[in-house]
């Protein structure tokens, strides 16, 4: 099973330092971040306009119906990007290779709600986010959003899907967002900046990064699977024979795929297994240990039952994994002919679970089918049993 490595506190991360503190800046494009756009999500990260007008969204447009979404550069709101008056709630900031953090405070009232999403808008387009996702309320963890989610002036839009936004010779990667329902702690820190005129109370706040690398090339030869899956990939454009990292997820709390290295021309061609994550898109990277590159791609995750063992009578006991569900949702297993359900299995974070089962007595000799139903999602994974 492969492991979640802290980006951060990889034994890498003094030679990643090193490479960044070295490129010229001047080299490669600006990309400039002219939006962004918080929302109350449902656990699929899907939202309507409805639903942000009942619980909650914020933006950094003026002049609309929505509540302003403010930025910081620090948590107490002293050092604040854009703001106090509505006029003044748009934002332009430009962005080079680098890493940024900035603090955002909801100017709306709190509100009761589960999950959160956060589209971000690049260079001037406002109607297709370059950046959308969704998390658990007050938790770090955040992963790629597809489902339905609104524009800069909140219409309803699709999700990009993606944690990264790509720009020329520049990709952009979110490495941490969070959303908390109140600013306690630091406390009601937007009043005193009129940060929140009208809300009556204290405003939900919280924070997301971004790092600016230097972009390479990154592809697959299939876009979907479920995990486990064999797909291959390709990479281009780093440094001749240097190491590169294959990790999948955000990149702040990445899980570490595969180990390349570059040939003569600095391209790679390495075979890996889809890893285990929720049913959905999911952001891939290849970070150059020597060039500081990165290249980035995104795989969608379909879902799946496998099985262990593979082959058992009618009677006998196997057990089966559901893989590439909805995290924490509950997955029904069925037999598919004759139909009946043989029980439920709670999925992890990951989206994958277990669940010890019994073939049943009637089950036909030969191929059989069974699979899974995700109670929030909706997903259906298929699996076989050979039967004895």
């Amino acid at each position: 099973m492969t492991a979640k490595i802290a980006f951060r506190d990889s034994a890498r991360c003094l030679v990643v330092l090193v490479a960044l503190l070295t490129l010229p800046f001047s080299a490669y494009s600006q990309v400039t971040l002219t939006g962004a756009m918080w929302f109350a999500s449902t656990s699929s990260g899907a939202t309507s306009v409805a639903q942000a007008y009942a619980d909650g969204a914020s933006n950094t447009l003026g002049g609309d119906q929505w509540w302003n979404l403010w930025l910081a550069r620090n948590p107490d709101a002293t050092s604040p990007i854009n703001g106090p008056s509505d006029a003044q709630a748009s934002i332009s900031i430009p962005l080079q290779v680098g890493s940024y953090k900035y603090y955002i405070f909801g100017a709306g009232p709190c509100c009761s709600l589960h999950f959160s999403g956060l589209n971000l808008f690049f260079d001037g387009n406002g109607s297709t986010p370059g950046i959308s996702v969704f998390g658990a309320l007050g938790r770090s963890s955040f992963v790629p959003d597809s489902s339905s989610t609104l524009t800069l002036q909140g219409t309803p839009v699709a999700g990009s899907g993606s944690g990264f936004y790509r720009a020329g010779d520049v990709v952009v990667v979110l490495t941490g967002y969070d959303w908390n329902n109140s600013a306690t702690p630091p406390g009601d820190v937007c009043q005193p900046f009129v940060f929140s005129p009208g809300s009556g109370g204290p405003s939900p706040f919280g924070s997301f990064s971004l790092r600016v690398f230097p972009a390479a090339e990154l592809s697959f030869n299939q876009t979907s699977g479920s995990p486990f899956t064999k797909i291959t990939a390709t990479g281009s454009g780093f440094a001749a024979n240097e190491k590169v990292d294959l990790y999948a997820g955000p990149i702040s709390y990445p899980t570490l795929l595969a180990t390349a290295t570059t040939d003569a021309s600095g391209s790679f061609v390495i075979p890996v297994d889809e890893p285990q994550h929720p049913v959905g898109p999911m952001d891939v990277y290849a970070y150059g240990l020597t060039s500081g590159e990165l290249g980035a791609a995104t795989l969608s995750v379909i879902s799946a039952v496998a099985t262990n063992p593979a082959t058992e009578a009618p009677g006998g006991a196997i057990t089966a994994y559901p893989l590439g569900f909805g995290a924490g949702e509950t997955v029904s297993i069925y037999w598919n002919e004759p139909r009946q359900l043989l029980g439920t299995a709670v999925a992890d974070s990951l989206g994958s679970g277990s669940f010890a089962m019994t073939v049943p007595a009637n089950a036909s000799p030969g191929l059989n089918g069974i699979f899974g139903v995700g109670a929030t999602t909706g997903s259906l994974g298929l699996g076989r049993v050979w039967v004895k």
